[in-house]
């Protein structure tokens, strides 16, 4: 086994990730209305932009916010309080900035999915493959936390990493 970087530590169980979701998602709340100020601002004097334009904003805020933590300390502000931390699982080491990224992809799938799942349950349209397909997304991420030796969700284990809380 190699040999790890990692303080002593035990696997994060999934209620204290949720609140660490909970708080980060707050901080992006935000980060985002803030980020969006000039925006409004820019909107009023010159008319609308686009909104590729704008969920690019989003996504780059939400990307460097996400990785940034994740590759310089290992954590998150929403993961601190809770003393989470987020490593390499067969080495313990800090994520590499590709490991962070394939990280965050595989949050972002399954947030858009969870969040279409809940648009097409309040409009009632869920009676297609499309909605039982974004279902299954955040469902099987959450199965596999509970599931797996090393509790890690979909995005942990497609990018090699799981979340610890420091003892």
């Amino acid at each position: 086994m190699a040999e790890t970087s990692r303080p002593k530590a035990v696997k994060a169980g999934i209620g204290i990730r949720l609140l660490a979701s909970a708080y980060d998602g707050l901080i992006m709340l935000g980060l985002l209305f803030l980020a969006f100020i000039p925006v409004t601002m820019a909107e009023q004097a010159l008319g609308p932009i686009d909104q590729w334009i704008k969920g690019l904003l989003i996504t780059t805020i939400s990307y460097a916010y996400f990785v940034g933590f994740w590759v310089k300390g290992g954590a998150t502000t929403g993961m601190r309080p809770w003393k989470l931390q987020v490593a390499m699982n067969d080495s313990g080491n800090p994520l590499s900035l590709m490991a962070g990224s394939t990280r965050f992809a595989g949050l972002m799938l399954t947030w858009v999915a969870l969040g279409m799942t809940i648009l097409y349950m309040m409009h009632r349209d869920t009676g297609h493959l499309l909605f039982f397909i974004s279902a299954l997304v955040p469902v099987f991420s959450m199965l596999a936390m509970l599931m797996t030796r090393e509790r890690q969700s979909l995005h942990d284990i497609i990018s090699g990493t799981a979340v610890y809380r420091l003892q």
